[in-house]
């Protein structure tokens, strides 16, 4: 049985541990960073909402972690989806699922217009799952960034 739940500080340093599992999915160098007080910071300073989900064993199987932010065309709140990770261990297990009917809800709560995520080119089973919640992939607009 999965249960999904709002990470409050004491999950932090659990939820971190995924957090890192993330991080080096996407090879980021975290060498001179400190994760755990990465998370710490954005819920004290509830600048984003971290939800999780442990499995029958209370084991900590995947996390979620959306941003606020504002849509000046529809003059709206809207929120984030920068972070979802599930364990390699317990994926299709319907992990992700739970965390993206998790978000759906904390939109819908919030009277928020979308919610909007980014993923990998290459990563297809993610692209797929999305794609199958009503995710839409924009083909309008293309995306910048420049690192500072």
């Amino acid at each position: 049985m999965l249960t999904i739940k709002k990470a409050q500080l004491s999950d932090i340093q659990a939820v971190s541990n995924l957090y890192e599992m993330y991080l080096s999915f996407y090879q980021v160098d975290t060498s001179n960073k400190d994760p755990e007080a990465f998370l710490r910071t954005r819920l004290e300073n509830n600048e984003s909402v971290i939800y999780y989900v442990v499995n029958e064993n209370n084991e900590y199987v995947g996390f979620a972690q959306l941003y606020p932010l504002f849509c000046s065309l529809e003059m709206n709140k809207t929120w984030l989806l920068y972070d979802l990770y599930v364990h390699a261990e317990h994926r299709k297990n319907g992990v992700a699922q739970l965390l993206l009917d998790q978000a759906d809800l904390l939109a819908k709560e919030t009277n928020a217009f979308f919610v909007m995520l980014s993923t990998g080119i290459d990563n297809l089973k993610a692209q797929k799952l999305y794609e199958k919640n009503n995710y839409i992939r924009d083909n309008e607009f293309y995306t910048y960034v420049k690192s500072l």
